[in-house]
């Protein structure tokens, strides 16, 4: 079976919207990795190494310079359809869902985006707002959410679907410490219940990736 995330060489540069604004910034250099499936991979390094954009690379929301990336087999360059079939992410620190929408309703359309049927699901979504501890919220406005509950529900939104491969940026930053244990509890329990899925974890917590990852890689 193909690893799960398998990158050669992988480099992103990032040129000046003007040449006399700067010089290029090499964001990635010459990365390699492989993550087998199964994996809870941690990938640490400090702010500005590249770990978020290697993140966007492999979910195929900014494309590489240089050099290959595949996730679950695929290329994530000329097959990004199908790797966008198998993935999920969350960032933490982010506005997530749209305001003028209910909980549910914000989790709802993001199942139909991967076209989950209707009733599976409501009830996934019903089962996770009980576990995450935030089914009195189901029908509230995101708007009026404190952080930790819209994190919640952003976590929320990227397991609801079951993807074969989840990248988790950062989940639980700038949270409290009953949201954050919520949030870990929960991926450890999806991977223990799922042999075959992965999660490939950046985190600035060093205790956070003691904590959940088999392997770690550290980037600089």
């Amino acid at each position: 079976m193909k690893p799960a995330v398998e990158t050669s060489a992988l480099t992103r540069v990032f040129e000046p919207k003007k040449k006399k604004e700067g010089k290029p910034v090499k964001a990635l250099d010459s990365v390699d990795l492989r993550i087998e499936r199964g994996e809870l991979f941690g990938l640490l390094g400090p702010n500005g190494a590249g770990k978020t954009t290697m993140l966007k690379i492999l979910s195929t929301l900014l494309l590489p310079t240089a050099g290959k990336a595949y996730v679950a087999g695929f290329d994530v360059e000329k097959e990004f359809l199908e790797v966008r079939k198998r993935i999920n992410m969350v960032s933490g620190g982010e506005i997530s869902g749209y305001g003028l929408l209910t909980v549910k309703e914000n989790l709802w359309m993001f199942t139909q985006f991967y076209g989950m049927k209707s009733k599976l699901a409501t009830e996934r979504i019903d089962e996770m707002l009980t576990r995450f501890e935030i089914l009195d919220k189901r029908n509230e406005k995101v708007r009026t959410l404190s952080t930790g509950q819209r994190q919640k529900m952003n976590v929320i939104r990227g397991f609801v679907t079951d993807p074969e491969i989840i990248f988790l940026d950062e989940p639980t930053l700038g949270l409290d410490v009953n949201a954050s244990r919520v949030i870990r509890d929960y991926v450890v329990e999806w991977v223990e219940a799922r042999p075959d899925r992965t999660v490939l974890l950046t985190t600035h917590y060093m205790a956070e990736a003691d904590e959940l990852c088999d392997r770690i890689a550290i980037i600089d």
